[in-house]
């Protein structure tokens, strides 16, 4: 229970770390923003940068994700990606 915890805790830090890095390329400065803050709504990603989120999602957590499954519902936040993440 406490390594799947862990492993959790090190997969919420990589994401935020991915969307942080993918902001920065795009010269959006990034003070700090929340688990639960719908991302396209907080202009830190753009389309392009929120598809290659999602190949590095797939890549990283070693997922395929169906076409049906990306939605704001699953990938609108960090913590939608993971609740996403843990149902996979």
């Amino acid at each position: 229970m406490m390594q799947q915890a862990l492993e959790v805790a090190a997969a919420r830090r990589d994401l935020r770390a991915k969307v942080t890095e993918l902001a920065r390329r795009r010269g959006v400065r990034v003070a700090d923003f929340k688990d639960d803050e719908v991302i396209p709504e907080t202009g830190l990603l753009d389309s392009a940068a929120i598809m290659e989120l999602i190949v590095w999602f797939e890549i990283r957590f070693d997922v395929s994700i169906d076409q049906a499954d990306l939605t704001i519902e699953n990938f609108g936040t960090v913590d939608a990606m993971m609740e996403y993440l843990t149902r996979t």
